[in-house]
């Protein structure tokens, strides 16, 4: 039959039944449904594939404000530490960064808050170099505007993966520029920079990803297998990545001395010629110029024109009174010479090139020493000489060369009251760092920048030249001392030791590589403590190497290493054989203190000096060879080893998380007993604050 008018195309169609009238409507719908499937699949895969540089953003951001919490105090105070940027600096440029890793994740995921976060970011810059710039930070500066800049630059670009790439590969040199709370600044980063890199990875790999094998396929068993695989492998290098940059290389406990200074190119001569200063200030004859002999130090015919030399006694020693002093002179010019010698005490005690006297007054006497020459010129020199009352020290033989007159100490370990063998005053095998101490401040030659930084900074006072010089010998020279014991915090069961090692290791000595044969001997027994867990010199392992004071010959000359406490009896100990009284050298500690990764602390010693009798004190803190002392205010760090991730690890502890001057004890001591510690208006650097030292 043929077709009607009625039957054109239209109508055609619509005669082929309904599997064909709905042939269109199906197939417009599956495209639709494909479109509207496969849209937010693409999305959702960019998203998924930025995931990993936007959880690196946020950590950083996480991290940077909890630094910038605990570092805000050292803005514009790069310098002191030793950083090219402050903590807090660096703290700021983690956060900037964090935001640029972000920034970058959601450019590459063609994210509508790009370029908010872009802003953000760009904004975040320019206000925190105007703040770096009024502290003079000019480093941390220049990088945040810099940094700005690339950022907007690349949102602008288009070039989300390289802003991802550069934030995460850029913390690295500059965690290590600012911050130091793990072994390498560079550490802190290791999380967020790994992210980031990987995120950029995956960003930039794109459509490529599609070419791995399994991941091409659209369903069935083979893309359900690469939609686990592949996620737990990435999971996989990100977890080893990380742990390669925390754990590698590793670190232990030892410290690496950092020298400050040179003491070769430190010349300085302030020989104390005629003329000039009493006695009572007791010049210093500093010389380090690392080039000159013992000889040519020790000589009198070292210059030109008369000099005089004291031979005998040496400066600073101690004498029994009733005992006969040897007096022995030396000089140099157009002879014949005179020779008078005189007292602070006694007034004129002889004349003569050599002289023995046997009925000096008890008591610190100002030796003074006047050679003439044959044509009326005169020069002078002078000494500290100290007698003391025969009971002291008595009972050591041989009686030491230096210690203090006002000790109530008789004897040393293991015989000597508690005190007294806690800070071996009367112990001769101390008297070479005294002794070293007085070669420094009179001109003879002594290794170490320990005696240019006291030449320089005594002001001709050969008392507080000395102080300086023990002080920095224990702290950045290492001369005594070296490194942080740790394994006595573990033996103890401390919290540096423990509460982050990831296993127990409460009543144990580990850590203890990197020390002398010596520490590898000791037991452990946490229960007993102090002098009472040194029982042998000679038979290590009877000794524990819990916590407590130690006797100061086992710390200084046997173990040569502690922990806070121990550098601050030991110095302690040297200042007071060295001429310092038993109010102006003082043992004490802070209440406890907070640490980043470690948590609250219960403690830490330290010590208290008045250096150069003005009344006046200074904070010493030499822990683990740190700064020791800051003659302008608090020491600004000291170096404190505890267990992160299963292994020691080094951490400047900076002066704002101590508490110096609001933590400090109400008490002092030393082996004369125990003192109140000086208000703040007599501390350097706490001076500024009102009450005593104690919270």
């Amino acid at each position: 039959m043929a077709a009607g008018p009625e039957d054109g195309p239209g109508r055609a169609s619509e005669s082929k039944g309904p599997g064909v009238l709905q042939a269109g409507p199906i197939i417009f719908n599956s495209r639709d449904r494909q479109r509207a499937v496969v849209k937010p699949e693409a999305d959702v895969g960019r998203l998924a594939l930025a995931l990993p540089g936007i959880l690196g953003g946020a950590f950083a951001i996480f991290i940077g404000c909890l630094v910038l919490l605990f570092s805000l105090p050292s803005l514009g105070r790069e310098g002191y530490y030793g950083f090219l940027m402050s903590p807090a600096a660096g703290a700021v440029i983690y956060i900037l960064l964090g935001l640029l890793g972000m920034t970058g994740a959601a450019c590459g995921a063609k994210a509508v808050r790009a370029h908010s976060l872009a802003g953000a970011a760009s904004l975040l810059g320019l206000a925190g170099a105007i703040i770096l710039a009024l502290f003079q930070e000019w480093a941390a500066c220049a990088a945040l505007m810099a940094l700005a800049a690339l950022c907007w630059a690349a949102v602008r670009a288009g070039k989300g993966p390289i802003l991802l790439l550069l934030a995460g590969l850029s913390g690295f040199p500059l965690g290590q520029a600012a911050m130091n709370f793990l072994p390498y600044g560079w550490k802190t980063w290791a999380i967020s920079g790994t992210l980031m890199t990987f995120g950029f990875i995956l960003q930039a790999g794109g459509d490529r990803l599609r070419l791995l094998p399994l991941w091409s396929q659209e369903r069935g068993p083979a893309r359900t297998v690469s939609c686990i695989f592949y996620p737990l492998l990435g999971l996989l290098l990100l977890f080893s990545i990380v742990a390669a940059l925390i754990q590698v290389p590793a670190e232990d406990s030892t410290v690496d001395v950092r020298v400050e200074g040179n003491s070769s190119a430190d010349s300085l001569w302030c020989f104390g010629g005629s003329g000039g200063a009493g006695p009572n200030l007791s010049d210093c004859d500093c010389r380090n110029d690392g080039q000159a002999t013992a000889s040519e130090h020790k000589s009198v015919c070292g210059g030109d024109g008369l000099n005089a030399k004291i031979l005998s006694p040496g400066d600073v020693t101690s004498h029994p009174r009733g005992e006969p002093v040897t007096f022995q002179a030396a000089a140099c010019g157009e002879g014949p010479f005179r020779f008078r010698w005189e007292s602070s005490i006694d007034g004129s005690i002889g004349e003569g090139e050599r002289l023995e006297k046997s009925n000096l007054s008890p008591g610190q006497h100002n030796i003074t020493l006047t050679v003439a020459d044959s044509t009326g010129a005169a020069a002078s020199a002078w000494i500290v000489l100290r007698i003391a009352e025969p009971w002291i020290c008595a009972n050591v033989s041989p009686r030491p060369q230096y210690y203090p007159l006002d000790t109530p100490c008789r004897d040393l370990w293991p015989n000597g009251s508690r005190s007294c063998q806690q800070f071996e005053v009367c112990h001769p095998g101390l008297d070479y760092i005294v002794a070293e101490a007085v070669d420094c401040c009179d001109g003879t030659p002594t290794a170490g920048s320990a005696c240019s930084f006291a030449c320089q900074n005594a002001g001709g006072d050969k008392k507080m030249c000395r102080g300086l010089y023990i002080i920095k010998s224990f702290g950045p020279d290492a001369r005594y001392m070296k490194g942080y014991a740790l394994f006595k915090a573990c033996c103890s069961g401390y919290p540096e030791c423990t509460r982050t090692c990831g296993r127990n290791l409460a009543g144990t000595c580990s850590f203890r590589e990197g020390f002398n044969q010596n520490v590898s001997r000791l037991s452990c027994f946490p229960g007993v403590w102090g002098v009472d867990s040194w029982r042998s010199d000679a038979n290590l392992s009877q000794n524990s190497a819990s916590l407590g004071l130690l006797p100061a010959h086992a710390t200084v000359n046997i173990l040569q290493t502690g922990v806070c406490a121990d550098y601050s009896a030991a110095v302690v100990t040297a200042l007071r054989k060295a001429g310092y009284g038993k109010e102006e050298a003082l043992y004490t500690a802070s209440t406890g203190y907070d640490l980043p990764l470690l948590g609250d602390h219960p403690g830490h010693a330290y010590g208290l000096a008045e250096l150069s009798g003005d009344g006046m004190y200074h904070f010493v803190d030499t822990t683990g060879n740190g700064e020791g002392i800051n003659l302008r205010g608090l020491p600004h760090y000291f170096w404190f080893t505890g267990c992160f991730l299963g292994q020691p690890v080094k951490i400047r502890v900076f002066d704002w998380w101590v508490g110096y001057c609001s933590q400090t004890s109400n008490w002092g001591y030393n082996d004369a007993g125990a003192f109140r510690t000086p208000d703040n208006s007599r501390i350097v650097g706490c001076s500024a604050l009102a009450g005593n030292c104690s919270s």
